[in-house]
């Protein structure tokens, strides 16, 4: 490479990251940050697959830094430090503008952070300590923003040998992390092999996980039992209990039509045609007016802070509203409250978020058993930092 290519490369890299820069000085985190993206990338066609690829990386990898940068370092050098810290190859980037960092960069992460530990404390990443349920191992969690987290599938039934033909004739790397559960790069386009919904589902691993608890509890218990998925969205667990269970009469609900719109576009693909749904906002008292029955099982997929989901939305590090969590531990106080006299006695709330904030779980939990005539049959926490995965809590409560 000549003077002059030499030069255009440098130029290069540094338009990179002062699109990056840009992108971050004017996003207020009033919505996804992917979808900010899209609306830039679609105004500014002068990006091509590269650039757009190159520009969402440093941007991402900024946000993963979260609270734990000092306050004297610019919005470019964190950019710069950020690539050293979460990228684990060597950088076009860096290789220009850090060229003793590119020459680090395949060294092991706590060795990367002991190198930088005068402008990086890893224990400020995650920026809300005091509320972390004490279940948490921080250190670990917070570790884990560092990490991208896999893309996790569930096989359905039946399914598994055509799944596992298509990804070896597509030559698509995968982990088995359990029989029907397969992990890949985050990055992995799987719609191109596989039928999603059909074949498979695209479900984070503890995801999977959250029915495990009830099963355990209720099987051999019910020849037919009815189930109702009260805050279904886009209805992962709904196609789980089907897969589980069978043995189930279904009802789901959530609060836009929209919503239940996209879930029977995803039911069809999956081969679920009996079920019942309706649309209700179930933090308003009497808004379930619709049902005409009681169910068995409720499952509560409440909405929540995700806090636990924020390995893949790093944005949240530095845009969440520490007030916001008790307007959810509220939210979801009213939803279990409202949805509480449809279950029959003896049946079984499951209650779920994808959050590690005990005023979400814990704390919630207590209240629920105080307030009702439930019984805590078991919770735990489902943590995902330890296999690049969301960590979410579970609770199951038997109706006395």
């Amino acid at each position: 490479m000549n003077k002059s290519e030499q030069a255009d490369q440098k130029s290069y890299v540094h338009r990179y990251v002062d699109y990056a820069r840009v992108l971050l000085e004017n996003y207020n985190g009033r919505g996804p940050f992917h979808l900010y993206l899209k609306k830039y990338f679609s105004l500014n066609k002068k990006h091509g697959s590269k650039d757009r690829r190159i520009i969402s990386s440093l941007c991402y990898d900024y946000f993963r830094l979260g609270a734990a940068v000092s306050s004297r370092i610019s919005i470019t050098e964190k950019l710069l430090l950020s690539v050293f810290l979460v990228e684990n190859k060597p950088s076009g980037i860096l290789k220009d503008l850090e060229p003793s960092w590119n020459d680090m960069i395949e060294n092991p992460l706590p060795e990367k952070i002991f190198l930088v530990k005068d402008v990086f404390d890893l224990q400020n990443i995650f920026p809300f300590h005091d509320e972390l349920s004490t279940e948490i191992d921080v250190v670990l969690f917070n570790f884990s923003f560092l990490i991208q987290p896999k893309l996790f599938i569930r096989i359905r039934p039946g399914k598994k040998k055509i799944v596992l033909q298509k990804l070896k004739k597509a030559n698509i790397s995968f982990e088995i992390v359990h029989p029907d559960c397969l992990s890949f790069v985050n990055s992995e386009n799987i719609n191109r092999v596989l039928r999603l919904d059909d074949e498979a589902v695209i479900q984070d691993y503890n995801s999977q996980q959250t029915l495990a608890i009830l099963k355990n509890e209720i099987t051999g218990k019910f020849e037919m039992f009815s189930v109702w998925d009260c805050c279904a969205a886009s209805g992962g667990k709904s196609i789980l209990a089907y897969d589980l269970f069978k043995n189930i009469n279904l009802t789901v609900s959530d609060t836009r039509k929209n919503i239940l719109k996209n879930l029977s576009d995803r039911f069809k693909r999956a081969g679920i045609t009996n079920y019942s749904s309706f649309v209700a906002d179930l933090s308003v008292a009497g808004s379930a007016k619709a049902i005409q029955s009681s169910f068995d099982v409720i499952i509560a997929d409440v909405p929540c802070s995700g806090s636990g989901t924020w390995a893949r939305t790093p944005e949240q590090l530095l845009f969440f509203q520490q007030n916001e969590i008790e307007k959810y531990a509220l939210l979801q106080r009213q939803i279990v409250m409202n949805v509480l006299p449809f279950l029959n006695p003896n049946g079984y709330l499951l209650y779920i978020t994808c959050s590690v904030f005990k005023k979400e779980n814990e704390e919630n939990v207590a209240f629920f058993t105080e307030r009702n005539a439930l019984r805590l049959i078991d919770n735990e926490y489902l943590k995902g930092y330890e296999v690049q995965a969301d960590t979410l809590f579970v609770a199951l409560f038997k109706k006395n």
